[in-house]
């Protein structure tokens, strides 16, 4: 592959990775807090859709006019970005943290089978190993302890599966609405479209010392890698991108492990070196 179309790609996949690294961290901002994980993601949505807001309005009288149809896809944006976090949320809540989290990572694997047909993008040979590798990875780090089955495991795959649904559906959209939208727009509107429609559902605390920590999370874990995950997104393909999202789950267990004493199994490890090896495949792979 030429330098210079090597330089994109190797933008694209640092920010995508840098992205997961900071989703990574949402057990600090949920177990923190004490607001609970749908009021967190609630609280952190509003929050960083205001801080991104004045970003987003500048980009808006640069751009100038936009199409009804863009802000069409904008406000679906919002929608199933609200549906993707209530569903994952309520998986979690549901007690059986792993089966949530795996079947919430159908997404990448929805995402690999349809970008190519309704984005138009290449499929590369090396997309089916590189998800295999990362859906395994993923289990071996979730499930590798043998006590991760626990809970009220068949709603937290239902629940899971169904935020995958909507996750790969807002990567779709974002996809389509970034040709006429900026990255700050996309992520400004999504995220206060998506706070407020999750307020009536969600609640939010009466203490205001229960904002604290989940609005410090939707700066650091939503807004920040919201905006570093569309750079990614517009550099690389949307399966490309859907493999390198699997880094949020080692991530988040190092996480664990350094601020809980939650030590990963050995499994786990070897699941974790999985991911990193379909990240490889897919940084590496021809353009």
């Amino acid at each position: 592959m030429p330098r210079q179309s090597l330089a994109p790609t190797r933008l694209g996949a640092a920010c995508v990775f840098a992205a997961a690294s900071l989703w990574g961290l949402w057990p600090v901002w949920v177990r923190s807090g004490g607001a609970g994980g749908a009021q967190t993601a609630t609280l952190a949505l509003l929050a960083s859709g205001l801080v991104a807001l004045p970003l987003a309005l500048r980009d808006g009288r640069a751009r100038g006019r936009r199409s009804r149809r863009g802000w069409l896809l904008v406000a679906a944006l919002g929608f199933v970005n609200a549906a993707n976090s209530w569903f994952y949320f309520r998986a979690l809540d549901e007690g059986a943290v792993a089966p949530a989290v795996l079947s919430h990572y159908l997404a990448p694997v929805l995402v690999a089978l349809v970008a190519p047909v309704l984005l138009g993008e290449p499929r590369s040979t090396r997309t089916p190993l590189a998800l295999l590798l990362a859906l395994g990875g993923t289990a071996l780090l979730l499930f590798g302890d043998g006590r991760a089955t626990t809970g009220h495991a068949r709603a937290a795959v239902t629940l899971g599966a169904s935020s995958a649904a909507f996750y790969a559906s807002a990567v779709i959209i974002a996809k389509l609405a970034g040709k006429e939208f900026s990255d700050a727009e996309m992520f400004a509107y999504l995220a206060l479209l998506g706070g407020a429609l999750l307020v009536p559902v969600t609640g939010v605390p009466a203490e205001a010392s229960r904002w604290i920590w989940p609005s410090l999370g939707g700066v650091v874990s939503a807004l920040v890698p919201g905006l570093l995950y569309y750079v990614g997104l517009r550099r690389l393909p949307a399966e490309r991108v859907a493999v390198l999202t699997y880094w949020e789950v080692p991530a988040a267990v190092m996480v664990s492990w350094i601020a809980y004493g939650e030590t990963p199994a050995r499994l786990a490890i070897a699941g974790g070196a999985a991911i990193l090896t379909a990240g490889l495949l897919v940084v590496t792979a021809p353009a």
